[in-house]
């Protein structure tokens, strides 16, 4: 779960904390099972900052290790299956600590810029050495980047309960050029109650946007079932 990003509205708020299967695994820490249990229960944006602030140095190995994390593999092939010219410029939404941006890069991509909320989380990425530019940036705020300016763009981990709705979608089709490629993962659960089903259909419908790719898969190897929503959305 890379840090939350919040809605493109006047007053947006998190949403509310909803059931979800949650999976604290035996073999984590007392210290990594307090803090999935407070990634859980998010409800504020300073909860947020908080938290992973708190988890930055050892996100990967709760995560990784732990959870056996997938989502950012996944959405980083899901880019690379359909955007061939590996020169095209990708913009990593809620970069976190750089897991898909470390996978595009295995791909072949050589232009990559991180966006997060956190700065402690951007600075494990930035280690990784994949990363050209780095943007701290509120999505509850209009993004301080020109109109057209990807041509790619990926989002493992922001999409889920405690977190983001859908009213960000129109302010990140906005930065990618036509013709530009949006890959992307929302848990399973909150897919139609926060909104994504109606904004992307909605999208569709008016011709911003094509669906190239829709599935349900695992967010974690120990998820038991599939638990995310993976599709991958080109810009008209």
């Amino acid at each position: 779960m890379p840090y939350p990003c919040l809605a493109a509205s006047p007053s947006a708020t998190y949403t509310a904390p909803m059931p979800t299967e949650r999976i604290i695994p035996a073999n984590v820490s007392p210290e990594a099972a307090a803090l999935l249990e407070r990634a859980y229960g998010l409800n504020s944006e300073a909860a947020s900052r908080a938290l992973y602030r708190d988890w930055a140095e050892t996100y990967d190995e709760t995560m990784l290790e732990g959870l056996h994390y997938r989502s950012p593999t996944t959405v980083a092939r899901l880019l690379g299956a359909h955007l061939p010219d590996r020169q095209r410029s990708v913009l990593d939404i809620g970069c976190g600590t750089g897991l898909v941006g470390q996978t595009l890069a295995h791909l072949g991509f050589t232009t990559i810029d991180g966006l997060d909320l956190s700065s402690e989380m951007m600075q494990v990425a930035a280690r990784r050495g994949v990363y050209r530019n780095f943007i701290a940036a509120d999505l509850n705020q209009p993004l301080a980047l020109a109109d057209g300016s990807y041509d790619g763009m990926t989002c493992s981990g922001p999409f889920t309960h405690g977190h983001v709705d859908a009213r960000c979608l129109d302010e990140l089709f906005r930065v990618l050029r036509p013709g530009a490629l949006f890959a992307f993962t929302v848990k399973r659960e909150v897919f139609e109650p926060l909104g994504f089903q109606d904004a992307l259909a909605a999208l569709v419908a008016r011709g911003a946007v094509i669906e190239v790719a829709f599935t349900h898969d695992r967010h974690y190897d120990t998820a038991s079932q599939p638990d995310g929503v993976f599709c991958a959305y080109r810009k008209r």
